[in-house]
């Protein structure tokens, strides 16, 4: 469970945007690297997010920070 006060505090946007950034980056190093993800699947109103659809989020995400710098 998630605490109920912000647990990360950033000092920045630039610091806020950076661990982002790497967050993103871990999820498709993840998915790359591993089969860590592959038995998760998450239902949702429109069917199932896969681990493949976490990951291909996480990798848009990654190249709109890329791109925005």
């Amino acid at each position: 469970m998630l605490p109920s006060y912000n647990a990360i505090q950033f000092y920045s946007e630039a610091a806020h945007k950076a661990a982002l950034y790497d967050a993103c980056l871990l999820i498709v190093n993840t998915y790359k690297g591993s089969d860590m993800l592959d038995v998760h699947c998450i239902e949702n109103y429109n069917g199932n997010v896969t681990a493949y659809d976490f990951m291909k989020y996480a990798r848009n995400i990654l190249n709109q920070i890329a791109e925005s710098n």
